[in-house]
Order: structure tokens, then C-alpha cells, then sequence
């Protein structure tokens, strides 16, 4: 995970737009709960940070790597819907905030 963006999905988005309905779930790697915890006390992250015990969610979404070692980070963005709105595997909150603005707005 990366500490840029988690604290950054902190500010720019959770705290924006939690009120509105935005859900924020993040997934931390498979190198131990205590250390997941450590990592999102030292951040001050107040959204969840779910633990990929055994690399299940990684498996899913990173079909045929053997390692956690896939391109980080993974953004995604469901709608009220279900369906994907947004994928990247750059960090753009600009354009996070764009589709999440569109979403809210339905």
C-alpha cells in the first residue's frame, strides 16, 4: 500500500464525501494483521483497511501472479449499482473525484 495515496484517499475523498454516501474500503497486503493495523494507526486512516489473509482478493484480481508483487496501486469504483465505474492502476484523484461527483449526483 502505498502511504501517499492512503492518507491522501483520506483527506480528498473519505472525508469529502462520506457524508454523501461514499464508501471507501481499502485492501492491505498479506504481511501480517498486526502490521496492517500498525500501519493504519500510524497513517490516522479512519476507513476500513481490510486484511487479505492468504491473498484471496489478490488471487481474484490478479489472475495467474504467484506473488503480491502486482501493480500497486489498484483504484477502483463501484456504483450504487454494483458496476464498475472506474479502474486504474495510476493514482488520479481528479478523475476519481469527476466519476464519484457523477455517481453521487444519480
Amino acid at each position: 500500500m502505498c502511504p501517499s495515496e492512503v492518507s491522501d484517499i483520506e483527506q480528498t475523498l473519505w472525508q469529502k464525501y462520506k457524508e454523501q454516501g461514499l464508501v471507501v474500503w481499502a485492501i492491505g497486503p498479506q504481511d501480517g494483521l498486526s502490521n496492517l493495523q500498525t500501519f493504519q494507526e500510524q497513517m490516522g486512516v479512519t476507513y476500513p483497511i481490510l486484511y487479505d489473509d492468504g491473498g484471496l482478493a489478490h488471487a481474484e484480481y490478479n489472475p495467474g501472479q504467484k506473488t503480491t508483487n502486482s501493480v500497486y496501486p489498484q483504484d477502483w469504483i463501484i456504483g450504487p449499482d454494483g458496476n464498475v465505474l472506474y479502474v486504474n492502476t495510476a493514482y488520479e484523484p481528479n478523475e476519481m473525484i469527476a466519476v464519484i461527483e457523477a455517481a453521487l449526483e444519480k
